[in-house]
C-alpha cells in the first residue's frame, strides 16, 4: 500500500513538473534552443509538445525555418510534425515562409516531405505566388512539378502568372511558358465565338450611327443647329479596345 502511494505521488510529481516547466517556457527561450541546434531541441522536446502553438501562431517548424536551422527542420520532420500547420508572420506553412525567406533549400527539402502546396497563407497567396513573384523560377518548377495549381487566385485576383516579375530578363519567358495556363479547345471556342459576337454587334451599331445622315461630326469650337438633329460621331479606330 504505501509502495502504491509512492509511485502516485511521484507520478503526480512529474506530472506537475511538465505541466510547470511547460507553462514557464518563454518563445524568446524557446528560440534561443531551437538556434543552438538539433541536440538542445531534443532536449526541449522533453519539456515542450512537438505540437506547441505560440500566442503570436509560430510552431516548432516556422521558428526552426525563420532562423535557417535546416538540420533542426529535418529532426522535427523526422519527429513528425506537422508539415502543413499554418502560422508565422504570413500565417502560411513553414513552406510559404522559407520560400518568403528566400531559404529556397529548406523550401526545396519541404516540397519533397509532403507539405501542402495550395494553402493560401493571410494574402490569399499559395506558395507558388509567393515564389513567382520573388522571380524563383528553380523553386516555381519544383512547385508544379509535385502538383501545386497555377489556377488558384490571391486575394487581389492575380494568378502566379500575372506575378510574374516585369525586369526579369533572364527567365521571364521560361516562367511565362511554366505558368501559362491552357484553356480546353471547348473553352477556347467558347471564347472566340463570345468575342465574335461581341466584334460584330458592335459593328452593326457602328453602321446604323454612320448611316445617320442627321449627326453632326462637331469637336469644342462646332456650334449646333437648335432645328437639327444632334448626334455624336465617334472615332472608332482611335477609341475602341476592339
Amino acid at each position: 500500500m504505501k509502495r502504491r502511494l509512492i509511485s502516485i505521488f511521484l507520478v503526480g510529481i512529474t506530472l506537475t513538473s511538465y505541466v510547470d516547466a511547460k507553462s514557464t517556457i518563454t518563445d524568446r527561450q524557446i528560440i534561443d534552443t531551437i538556434k543552438k541546434g538539433v541536440p538542445a531541441t531534443k532536449k526541449l522536446l522533453k519539456k515542450l509538445s512537438i505540437d506547441y502553438i505560440s500566442k503570436k501562431d509560430d510552431t516548432l517548424l516556422h521558428y526552426a525555418v525563420r532562423y535557417r536551422k535546416r538540420k533542426v527542420v529535418e529532426y522535427l520532420v523526422r519527429e513528425k510534425i506537422v508539415l502543413s500547420e499554418k502560422g508565422g508572420i504570413l500565417y502560411g506553412t513553414a513552406l510559404q515562409e522559407a520560400i518568403y525567406y528566400g531559404y529556397l533549400g529548406i523550401a526545396s527539402y519541404l516540397i519533397d516531405m509532403g507539405t501542402a502546396l495550395d494553402t493560401k497563407d493571410n494574402n490569399g497567396q499559395t506558395a507558388l505566388h509567393i515564389a513567382v513573384s520573388n522571380g524563383y523560377i528553380d523553386i516555381s518548377t519544383q512547385l508544379v512539378s509535385a502538383g501545386a495549381s497555377k489556377r488558384i487566385h490571391d486575394s487581389n485576383g492575380n494568378l502566379p502568372y500575372d506575378l510574374i516579375p516585369k525586369l526579369l530578363w533572364d527567365s521571364r519567358k521560361e516562367f511565362k511558358e511554366l505558368l501559362r495556363v491552357e484553356y480546353s479547345s471547348k473553352s477556347k471556342k467558347n471564347h472566340h465565338d463570345s468575342f465574335n459576337s461581341i466584334h460584330f454587334n458592335f459593328m452593326n451599331s457602328r453602321i446604323k450611327i454612320r448611316g445617320n445622315e442627321n449627326i453632326n461630326v462637331i469637336d469644342k469650337k462646332s456650334k449646333i443647329d437648335a432645328n437639327s438633329n444632334m448626334g455624336l460621331d465617334v472615332d472608332i479606330a482611335k477609341h475602341s479596345k476592339f
